[in-house]
């Protein structure tokens, strides 16, 4: 006769598994199950809105205009620039067929990774570098269906002066989130606001100018190492109503736009600014984020995704100063989980970076174009990037304005009065179109 012992679910054991673990309410457990399952009941436990180790430099995109990469050429691709704009919500437009792109980095550099967020793209793309711009070594082809969101391609520790994607498409779509990893990180970079708002576009949340990611809730907590590192947040499957993220920019940061890449799912995005962060002791007498401050906070933007396009974008009308920034997203259902593969905290300011005999200094007229003088080695070089006019050319995420008078948790955010928010001119993304 067996020993029987009936045992209540803790809440905190998935209860499939429970149900897997037991017979008519009596615990039929060997002792390798019991182990696995009361690991599951604690760790989440463990985990809940506890800060995130925060790594001592962050890696950060080698492919952008801030250290001085430009496109050296690109054959059938719209909005080619978008590549290297350190903008993760703007559309490079990609047609059926064979398509191409060669961008020159500032420096001979290593390339660990080059990954991109899919949009109904079908086919294959080869990575390939050069020293030259001449004699190209080709590092990996990846194909990819109109279902695999994220593309990531490896170098392992290739190193390249030049670098060329070669698109062969049986489906045409648009990428967003174009990231080339390498050694450099936010230490490389410095980054000065300007009080009439001029300078270059810089994304806080990818890094450069010192910002973190603090809090993630809730939190997959094998992943949170990518998190914390190249910013990509998967959320498990939950019954908790909101995901959200908080970032600690180290200073008071003038922002103007806020956003995100996200599963394609309708999902609602709401955005809150703190001038200092509301933390608590948990049960351990550790400082935790207080969630309850949202009870009352008042969100400084917000913006829906009602057609599950897997693209937001929100911009005051008037700017947010804060330190703290918290994204909230509230997903029009219980997914079974749930990822941002990229956000967008955006502000202007004049970006100094340095690499070894490499300075690039780059600013722009606070809109979106851009200026870098890069000097190295062989001399000084100059070139403007234009970041296209308009919203994506008309093919741009939904956007919304948010009158200015939200105030953040702690009484300071945007100016001015209270106010109702408005619909900005703007339109949902196109769907891919089947070439």
């Amino acid at each position: 006769m067996h020993n029987k012992l009936r045992i209540e679910n803790p809440g905190r054991i998935p209860p499939h598994l429970w149900k897997a673990a037991t017979s008519h309410g009596i615990m039929k457990l060997n002792p390798i199950l019991t182990a696995i399952l009361l690991a599951s009941a604690v760790v989440p436990a463990i985990a809940k809105w506890s800060r995130l180790p925060s790594p001592v430099s962050r890696p950060t995109s080698i492919s952008t205009v801030l250290n001085g990469t430009s496109i050296q050429e690109s054959s059938r691709i719209g909005q080619a620039n978008h590549l290297i704009l350190a903008d993760p919500l703007k559309p490079v437009a990609l047609n059926a067929g064979k398509s191409s792109a060669t961008l020159k980095l500032s420096r001979q550099s290593v390339v660990h990774s080059v990954s991109f967020v899919s949009e109904g793209l079908e086919g294959r793309v080869e990575l390939a570098l050069s020293a030259d711009g001449k004699a190209w070594s080709q590092q990996q082809t990846s194909a990819f269906t109109p279902l695999d969101r994220l593309v990531k391609l490896s170098a392992g520790a290739a190193q390249g002066r030049f670098l060329r994607l070669d698109f062969d498409l049986v489906r045409g779509g648009s990428l967003r989130s174009f990231q080339v990893i390498g050694t450099d990180t936010d230490a490389n970079y410095t980054v000065k606001q300007n009080a009439d708002g001029t300078g270059a576009p810089v994304n806080f949340a990818a890094g450069i100018g010192g910002g973190r990611l603090l809090y993630i809730n809730p939190e997959l907590y094998g992943a949170r190492g990518d998190a914390a590192r190249l910013g990509r947040l998967e959320f498990p499957e939950s019954d908790e109503k909101y995901r959200t993220a908080v970032y600690d920019f180290g200073q008071v940061r003038t922002l103007n736009e806020f956003g995100s890449v996200h599963s394609p799912r309708p999902v609602r995005l709401s955005v809150f600014a703190f001038d200092e962060l509301p933390e608590k002791e948990d049960w351990r007498g550790r400082l935790a984020f207080d969630p309850s401050v949202f009870d009352t906070a008042e969100p400084v933007a917000t913006i829906e995704d009602r057609k599950g396009t897997g693209v937001v974008r929100a911009k005051p009308k008037s700017a947010v100063k804060a330190r703290y920034i918290a994204m909230r997203w509230e997903p029009d259902f219980n997914p079974p989980g749930f990822t941002v593969d990229d956000i967008s905290i955006n502000g202007f300011g004049d970006v100094s970076y340095r690499n070894g005999d490499t300075e690039v200094d780059t600013t722009g007229d606070g809109e979106g174009d851009t200026e870098s003088t890069v000097k190295d080695g062989e001399g000084t070089e100059s070139f403007k990037t234009e970041d296209g006019g308009g919203e994506d050319g008309g093919s741009g995420p939904p956007m919304m304005s948010v009158a200015p008078g939200a105030i953040s948790a702690q009484g300071a955010g945007i100016a001015g009065a209270p106010g109702e928010e408005e619909k900005a001119k703007g339109t949902d993304p196109d769907p891919p179109t089947p070439q």
